[in-house]
C-alpha cells in the first residue's frame, strides 16, 4: 500500500526502545513524525 498525502495511514504496532507495545493510533489527534531506517545496523 503506497502512502498517499492527505490520507489516513494504517494503523500498525510497533516495539518502543523500552520494549513497551506502541501504536500509531494511540496518537490519533497529535502530529506525529515517522522515521524509518531500512537496513539500519545491518551489513549491507
Amino acid at each position: 500500500m503506497a502512502a498517499e498525502v492527505g490520507h489516513v495511514a494504517p494503523d500498525f504496532k510497533l516495539k518502543s526502545s523500552k520494549m513497551e507495545d506502541v501504536a500509531l493510533s494511540d496518537f490519533r489527534g497529535k502530529n506525529v513524525l515517522l522515521l524509518f531506517f531500512p537496513l539500519a545496523f545491518t551489513p549491507t
